[in-house]
Protein backbone atom coordinates (compact mmCIF):
# COMPACT_ATOMS: atom_id res chain seq x y z
CA UNK A 1 0.00 0.00 0.00
CA UNK A 2 1.49 3.65 -1.05
CA UNK A 3 2.06 5.82 2.37
CA UNK A 4 3.38 9.26 2.99
CA UNK A 5 4.17 10.99 5.57
CA UNK A 6 4.45 14.88 6.24
CA UNK A 7 6.76 16.91 7.51
CA UNK A 8 5.18 17.27 10.83
CA UNK A 9 3.97 13.92 11.65
CA UNK A 10 5.60 10.91 12.71
CA UNK A 11 2.87 8.25 11.52
CA UNK A 12 2.14 7.46 7.41
CA UNK A 13 -0.97 8.10 5.89
CA UNK A 14 -2.83 7.39 2.75
CA UNK A 15 -2.30 10.24 0.65
CA UNK A 16 -5.45 12.43 0.33
CA UNK A 17 -7.09 15.38 1.79
CA UNK A 18 -10.58 17.33 1.87
CA UNK A 19 -12.66 17.57 -1.34
CA UNK A 20 -12.93 21.20 -2.51
CA UNK A 21 -16.28 22.66 -3.55
CA UNK A 22 -18.19 20.87 -5.71
CA UNK A 23 -15.14 18.21 -6.16
CA UNK A 24 -16.78 14.13 -5.43
CA UNK A 25 -14.63 12.08 -3.21
CA UNK A 26 -13.09 10.47 -6.42
CA UNK A 27 -12.13 13.92 -7.94
CA UNK A 28 -10.69 14.38 -4.56
CA UNK A 29 -8.70 10.99 -4.60
CA UNK A 30 -7.17 11.92 -7.98
CA UNK A 31 -5.94 15.29 -7.26
CA UNK A 32 -4.29 14.86 -3.85
CA UNK A 33 -2.31 11.92 -5.41
CA UNK A 34 -1.46 14.05 -8.29
CA UNK A 35 -0.52 16.90 -5.43
CA UNK A 36 1.22 14.64 -2.58
CA UNK A 37 3.23 11.97 -5.07
CA UNK A 38 3.08 13.02 -8.64
CA UNK A 39 1.34 10.34 -9.87
CA UNK A 40 -1.86 11.11 -12.61
CA UNK A 41 -4.68 8.44 -11.85
CA UNK A 42 -7.26 7.95 -15.12
CA UNK A 43 -10.56 8.36 -13.18
CA UNK A 44 -11.98 5.34 -14.97
CA UNK A 45 -9.52 3.20 -12.91
CA UNK A 46 -10.88 4.17 -9.40
CA UNK A 47 -11.95 1.70 -7.51
CA UNK A 48 -14.14 1.60 -4.29
CA UNK A 49 -12.02 -0.07 -1.26
CA UNK A 50 -13.20 0.73 1.93
CA UNK A 51 -14.41 4.00 4.52
CA UNK A 52 -12.88 3.74 7.57
CA UNK A 53 -13.86 6.29 10.55
CA UNK A 54 -11.31 5.70 12.93
CA UNK A 55 -9.41 7.75 15.88
CA UNK A 56 -7.58 11.11 13.79
CA UNK A 57 -3.80 11.15 14.63
CA UNK A 58 -3.00 13.72 16.87
CA UNK A 59 -5.66 15.67 17.01
CA UNK A 60 -9.32 14.89 18.99
CA UNK A 61 -12.05 13.08 17.43
CA UNK A 62 -12.00 10.58 14.47
CA UNK A 63 -11.67 11.37 10.93
CA UNK A 64 -13.64 9.71 7.97
CA UNK A 65 -11.45 7.71 5.30
CA UNK A 66 -12.70 7.10 1.69
CA UNK A 67 -10.32 4.75 -0.02
CA UNK A 68 -9.94 3.69 -3.45
CA UNK A 69 -7.58 1.50 -5.37
CA UNK A 70 -5.99 2.36 -8.81
CA UNK A 71 -3.22 0.94 -10.93
CA UNK A 72 -0.35 3.52 -12.32
CA UNK A 73 2.86 2.61 -13.44
CA UNK A 74 4.42 5.66 -12.38
CA UNK A 75 6.80 6.14 -9.77
CA UNK A 76 5.51 7.92 -6.32
CA UNK A 77 7.87 10.95 -5.16
CA UNK A 78 6.94 12.96 -2.47
CA UNK A 79 5.89 16.83 -3.58
CA UNK A 80 4.04 19.32 -1.85
CA UNK A 81 3.88 19.17 2.49
CA UNK A 82 4.98 14.86 1.70
CA UNK A 83 8.71 14.60 3.45
CA UNK A 84 8.72 10.75 2.89
CA UNK A 85 6.62 8.05 0.10
CA UNK A 86 6.98 4.67 0.98
CA UNK A 87 5.42 1.26 0.24
CA UNK A 88 3.76 -0.81 3.99
CA UNK A 89 2.27 -4.39 4.33
CA UNK A 90 0.85 -5.24 7.72
CA UNK A 91 4.08 -5.56 8.89
CA UNK A 92 3.96 -1.87 9.04
CA UNK A 93 0.88 -1.44 10.80
CA UNK A 94 2.03 0.27 14.00
CA UNK A 95 3.82 3.16 11.55
CA UNK A 96 0.61 4.09 10.22
CA UNK A 97 -1.97 6.45 11.71
CA UNK A 98 -4.70 4.37 13.18
CA UNK A 99 -7.33 4.75 10.65
CA UNK A 100 -5.03 3.17 8.07
CA UNK A 101 -4.66 -0.32 9.87
CA UNK A 102 -7.73 -1.81 9.17
CA UNK A 103 -6.99 -0.76 5.30
CA UNK A 104 -3.95 -2.60 5.42
CA UNK A 105 -5.76 -5.53 7.09
CA UNK A 106 -8.20 -5.62 4.13
CA UNK A 107 -5.59 -5.57 1.73
CA UNK A 108 -4.26 -8.50 3.34
CA UNK A 109 -7.39 -10.39 3.53
CA UNK A 110 -7.76 -9.97 -0.03
CA UNK A 111 -3.85 -11.34 -1.18
CA UNK A 112 -3.29 -7.38 -2.36
CA UNK A 113 -0.42 -7.06 0.30
CA UNK A 114 2.07 -9.32 2.45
Amino acid sequence: MLVVRSRDHEAFFLPGGTPEPGETLAQTAIREVAEEVGVVLAPESLRPLIEVVAPAYGKPGNVRLVCFTAPSDEAPQAAAEISEVAWFTTADRERCAPALRPVLSLLSERGAID
